[in-house]
């Protein structure tokens, strides 16, 4: 009984009425098979690098004209060869080239149909850019904000393995995903500008938002409330938080965490989430208006590149003020 009263409270509080017999996922949008998809192998040791250099004083400037110009002038050099592609992205000329994960046709039910037509959005963490360039032609200005400089990635600090070289090796890969959102922004001469820094600190000067995005990242963090504690700082209207759906049942209407649910494979695996915990953090920092809503994306991972993709399934928190 006191489990119900505290459910009923949340309820209230959130505005999203649970579903009591789970999550009712659709079935996977049908696939097209006359694309042109071509796969580009994993960049060798020879790829383009940028990071790590000293960044500017406070992490700010970032979004002046002449700082974009720059970042752009060092990444103008960036072929496909230097580029790992996280999303399957269309090209300018046509050509679609493979990525781990394809939203290709399913964008806006990854976004949970939020109406991105002249906002503002705050992208974190954008990967290798296919979502920014569909935001974009959807009508948004938008602003990456991702790793950069010097900084790495939150690693558990596993047993036995090797911290530094953990770091050194996500850094390289996480520079060639940068590679390939730099190569989409100018294959499809972008209007988005890219921030980088710390998300826990984000940059004083980065501006507010209309909407923020956070796409399948908040797993990945350390802390994943002091992310969106920033974000919202930043934004007006709604957050959107996309994650892996890895509670059924009833748990997903219960504020659960699941805690190294790769056990040490993946060691920036830190978090499986139930929608509920994403829809409390975000009503207490005043988003209280949430929906929910679950879907299917393709997934290949790349030992099985030649075996098709699986099928993950997900969910969509869409937070209003």
């Amino acid at each position: 009984m006191r489990r119900d009263l505290a459910r009923s409270l949340r309820n209230r509080l959130t505005g999203v009425e649970p579903a009591p017999s789970g999550p009712v996922i659709p079935p996977l949008r049908p696939m097209p098979n006359d694309l042109r998809v071509i796969r580009v192998p994993r960049p060798g040791p020879e790829a383009l690098t940028v990071w790590p250099e000293t960044p500017p004083a406070g992490f700010l400037g970032q979004l002046d004209v002449g700082f974009q110009a720059g970042l752009a002038a060092r990444w103008s050099a960036v072929t496909l060869e230097d580029c790992f592609f996280y999303h399957r992205s269309a090209l300018s000329d046509g050509q679609i080239v493979e990525g781990v994960w394809n939203l290709i046709g399913g964008e806006d039910e990854y976004l949970g149909g939020v109406r991105l037509q002249g906002k503002r959005v705050l992208e974190l963490g954008p990967a290798s850019g296919w979502l920014t360039v569909w935001m974009e032609q959807q009508g948004a200005a938008v602003v990456g904000f991702d790793l950069g400089w010097n900084l790495s990635a939150d690693l558990l600090p596993l047993p036995g393995r090797d911290i530094a070289q953990m770091a050194a090796d996500h850094l390289r890969l996480v520079s060639h995903i940068q590679n390939a959102w730099w190569y989409l922004q100018r294959d499809h001469s972008l209007g988005a500008r890219a921030v980088y820094g710390s998300i826990y600190d984000l940059p004083g000067d980065i501006g507010r938002f209309d909407v923020a995005v956070f796409g399948s990242i908040l797993l990945h963090l350390r802390d994943p409330f002091s992310a969106l504690h920033q974000t919202a700082m930043h934004t007006d209207e709604a957050i959107v938080v996309v994650e892996p759906l890895r509670h059924s049942g009833n748990d997903v209407n219960e504020p659960l965490l699941r805690w190294n649910v790769t056990n040490g494979e993946n060691p920036n695996g830190w978090w499986a989430f139930s929608p509920a915990t994403i829809v409390e953090m975000l009503a207490l920092l005043g988003f209280g208006n949430a929906s929910i809503t679950y879907h299917q994306q393709p997934y290949t991972p790349e030992d099985r590149a030649d075996s098709g993709p699986l099928t993950m399934a997900n969910y969509t928190v869409v937070a209003r003020r």
